[in-house]
């Protein structure tokens, strides 16, 4: 019988005991990357499940930018970004299930294939067979419309005289336009893109849809002759939604979701709802690249030459009204009166108290009466220029050349240049706004984009 040397079994063992200690580090490792967050307070039945259910499947619309896409059998946007900070505070591993479109998606989930949704809207009128958590972020509803189509003031408005809609079938903002408006003319599309480019061709109105999905899509698609004309009252913020069996991650979900900081927020919404439209101008860059020097300095000296125009034609009316006042009350009165520019003076939440002449004949009001009891918020292409530009007032002080889309009561639409700033009372609480609005000259210049 032969035999192994007896020196040699030392080193079988040697390395027997290394690869044992190797495989024991590996699954120490792997224990450790998915261990809960200290900060969560969980209870020993969420423990337990957590250590029992180490990977959670999930689903989501494969084409719903920038919420969520669906690249290579891989999710990115909003929703992934969420599941990757929810993903590390409960120490358990999210998988993707990949889907054809977001009907493919909600069968997989009824077959018990897909644990979580992500991206959906807890709608009365539209109730799911799933648990829902607490909303992952918040936007509002947004009214999308070609930029020389009429102005409308609400969606009530648009349903009584019969504005033809497009919208994605089965998402939340078309089932709440089928719910309230149900004499509505709607078109049903596939994704969101198509319902925005039947509007682009003149096929529909109107779009009603996220804000965040309205203006990634606008820009990143070059869509470029729709605009935001107002936003709904209504909300429906996207949540995930649970298998109705899994009471205890919802609430898991739930209580991850509350770690998440607003820099975290910000940090998402920043790199998917803002910094997309850096993708649209690569072709800038390539210029910039070819001829650095030149176009900086040409940019530079237009700039300086915009700029300083502009400060002196305030100086000249400043000087002007200045001059006036101190000759007498009514040559003030009568330059004020027939100044190029128009000046409002409006509450800081836009009711209108006191107009010139000049702004009268712009908004085409028939007379300053009738002018000072609205709203100036009535008036804007974007109704919210108002919150953003008070916000930017009380951090700035003032706004100069701001460009505000305004809306004449016959429908024609206005661009100009605004001068704002804050009107202090005694004691210094804010007491309104001043504006300055004059004619934009440049006639290429683009309408603020809101997002």
């Amino acid at each position: 019988m032969s035999r192994r040397p007896f020196a040699s079994r030392p080193v079988v063992f040697r390395w027997g005991l290394l690869l044992l200690c190797a495989g024991a580090t590996v699954f120490a490792t792997s224990q450790e990357s998915f261990r809960p967050s200290t900060s969560l307070e969980l209870t020993p039945i969420e423990v337990a499940w957590i250590r029992d259910h180490p990977v959670v499947r999930y689903g989501s619309d494969p084409a719903w930018p920038p919420f969520s896409q669906q690249e290579r059998n891989h999710s990115s946007g909003l929703d992934h970004e969420y599941i990757e900070l929810v993903s590390h505070r409960l120490g358990v591993r999210f998988e993707y299930v990949p889907s054809s479109d977001w009907n493919d998606t909600l069968a997989r989930f009824n077959r018990g294939e897909i644990d979580l949704l992500t991206g959906v809207a807890d709608l009365p009128s539209r109730r799911l067979d799933l648990l829902y958590t607490d909303p992952i972020t918040t936007f509002p509803l947004a009214i999308i419309v070609r930029r020389d189509g009429p102005f409308f003031e609400s969606l009530a408005r648009m349903a009584r005289d019969g504005v033809p809609f497009a919208g994605p079938a089965g998402y939340a903002p078309t089932v709440f336009l089928e719910t309230r408006y149900p004499a509505l003319r709607l078109t049903p599309t596939r994704t969101s893109l198509e319902a925005l480019t039947l509007v682009s061709n003149g096929e529909a109105d109107a779009v009603l849809e996220n804000l965040g999905v309205a203006s990634h899509l606008v820009r990143s698609q070059g869509l470029s002759n729709l605009k935001i004309t107002g936003v709904s009252e209504e909300r429906f913020d996207p949540r995930f939604g649970v298998r109705t069996d899994l009471p205890i991650l919802r609430g898991l979900l739930d209580k991850a979701l509350d770690q998440i900081t607003e820099a975290e927020r910000l940090q998402i919404n920043d790199k998917w709802v803002m910094l997309e439209t850096s993708r649209l101008w690569d072709w800038k860059r390539v210029l910039t690249i070819l001829a650095p020097v030149l176009g900086a300095a040409t940019l530079i000296v237009l700039i300086l030459l915009y700029l300083n125009r502009r400060l002196q034609r305030e100086l000249t009316l400043r000087r002007a009204a200045e001059d006036s006042l101190r000759s007498s009350e009514a040559r003030f009165r009568h330059l004020f009166e027939t100044m190029p520019d128009a000046f409002l003076l409006t509450q800081t939440d836009g009711r209108i108290q006191f107009v010139n002449e000049t702004a009268v004949s712009m908004l085409g009001i028939g007379s300053k009466p009738v002018i000072e009891r609205l709203n100036l918020a009535t008036f804007l292409g974007h109704p919210e220029d108002l919150p953003r530009i008070l916000s930017l007032l009380r951090t700035h002080g003032r706004v100069l050349d701001h460009p505000i889309e305004f809306v004449r009561s016959d429908g024609r639409h206005l661009n100009c240049l605004c001068h704002v700033q804050l009107v202090n009372g005694r004691s210094g609480e804010e007491a309104g706004l001043e504006w300055i609005a004059s004619r934009d000259e440049d006639p290429d210049r683009e309408p603020p984009c809101l997002t």
